[in-house]
C-alpha cells in the first residue's frame, strides 16, 4: 500500500528537504544560534583539536613547500590545547602531533633534505618535538595560573 505523500506524488525525500527548509532551525534568532555553536564547540574540544592536527599536518606534508617552517604552526595549537584542555592532553597532543610528522618524514625524506642532510634533519626535529611537549606542559601551566588568578579575589 503506498503512503499517503506518494499518492499526492511527494517521495519521502522530498517530505524531509520541505520539513528541514520549514523546520525552526533557519528561522531561529542568530543569538541562540551562536550560544548553541559555543556549547557544542565547547563540548567537542578534544575532538576539533585532534581534527586540526591530522588535517594541518597533512595539508602542511602535501601542499605546502616550506614543510619545516610551516611546522611552528603546531606550537599554537599545542598551547592553545594546554591552556583549555589540560597538561595530559596537551602533551598527549603534542606527542600524537610528532608521531605523525615522523610518520611523514620516514615515509618520503626527500622533501626535507632540500636544505638539511640527515643528521641536521635529524637534530632538527628532535628539538622541535622536545620543545612542542615543553609548549603543551608550560600551556597547561600558565592556564592554570590565569584562571587560578581571575577566580582569586582582588586583594587591595
Amino acid at each position: 500500500m503506498a503512503s499517503t505523500q506518494e499518492i499526492k506524488g511527494i517521495s519521502n525525500s522530498e517530505l524531509e528537504t520541505v520539513k528541514f527548509a520549514n523546520s525552526e532551525f533557519l528561522y531561529e534568532s542568530p543569538e541562540r544560534l551562536v550560544s548553541r555553536l559555543q556549547t557544542y564547540f565547547r563540548d567537542n574540544l578534544n575532538d576539533i583539536i585532534v581534527l586540526i592536527l591530522l588535517t594541518s599536518s597533512a595539508i602542511i606534508n602535501f601542499l605546502l613547500e616550506a614543510k619545516l617552517s610551516s611546522l611552528n604552526f603546531f606550537y599554537f595549537v599545542i598551547l592553545i590545547t594546554g591552556h583549555y584542555l589540560g597538561k595530559r592532553f596537551a602533551v598527549l597532543s603534542a606527542v600524537l602531533t610528532i608521531l605523525i610528522v615522523w610518520t611523514f618524514i620516514l615515509v618520503d625524506k626527500t622533501p626535507y633534505l632540500t636544505h638539511y642532510t640527515n643528521e641536521m634533519l635529524n637534530y632538527y626535529m628532535t628539538l622541535w618535538s622536545c620543545f612542542l611537549i615543553l609548549t603543551g606542559w608550560l600551556g597547561s601551566a600558565l592556564g592554570k595560573s590565569l584562571r587560578r588568578k581571575t577566580t582569586e579575589p582582588a586583594q587591595v
